[in-house]
């Protein structure tokens, strides 16, 4: 009984393998994956001009948290229009349905493993540059407090990632499916009405870029400002 659940696990992890695969290689997914990589290069090249200018005391947490707010949108952004993509009938075309057919995966987990695989797609291409920021600027740090609070900037950064993985991959691959070829129509539409609406009427926080940033405002807990 346990080999088999453990098969059918092996299964699940290789089909969402293969969708998350399939999502990186598209065009928008790999320009996302270029823009997070030059902006958290970007940000590191600032972070170490302070650090020779400034010295050992230089403020760099609040380049973490800036550099989180660009990336998720200046890569999460064209992840999610990718994940938006009619997939269904790219996978049927690409005979990817046929041999999910053969491999005992059916059609609703065919779509539940797309989301998942958009969602860590988002996740890995947010995260990884956010990652590595965060340990650079804890290296450049002067004291062993300094690069603990640093890292610790770093995590919530990743929290955030997370969170925002979850919101952009889901709701993109949530509008592919239902939007078909008109998804990202969809996506642009489900994303920025509600921004603009909720802008006008001085609610933010109501749209769905607002709400990320007051979720990577709550995880930070007011820690930006510091070191």
């Amino acid at each position: 009984m346990a080999s088999i659940r453990e098969a059918g696990l092996g299964r699940t992890r290789a089909v969402v393998a293969l969708c998350r695969g399939r999502l990186l290689g598209s065009r928008a997914a790999r320009v996302g994956q270029t823009l997070a990589m030059l902006c958290a290069a970007g940000f590191a090249a600032a972070a170490l001009t302070l650090r020779f200018s400034d010295g050992a005391d230089a403020a760099l947490d609040g380049l973490t948290v800036t550099a989180a707010h660009w990336i998720a949108w200046i890569a999460g952004a064209p992840l999610a229009f990718a994940a938006a993509e009619d997939h269904g009938a790219r996978d049927r075309r690409d005979g990817v349905e046929a041999l999910a057919a053969a491999r005992g995966i059916s059609p609703t987990a065919l779509d539940s493993a797309r989301v998942l695989g958009a969602m860590s797609a988002v996740g890995w291409t947010l995260g990884a540059p956010l990652a590595a920021l965060a340990i650079f600027t804890a290296a450049l740090s002067g004291r062993g407090s300094v690069a603990l609070h640093r890292l610790g900037i770093g995590l919530a950064t990743l929290a955030f990632a997370g969170v925002a993985a979850v919101t952009l991959g889901g709701i993109g691959s949530v509008c592919g499916r239902v939007g078909r070829a008109r998804g990202r129509w969809l996506l642009a539409a489900v994303v920025l009405g509600p921004w603009v609406l909720a802008d006008l009427a001085g609610r933010g926080a109501w749209s769905i870029p607002g709400a990320l940033g007051a979720v990577l405002d709550f995880l930070l807990g007011g820690r930006g400002g510091s070191g």
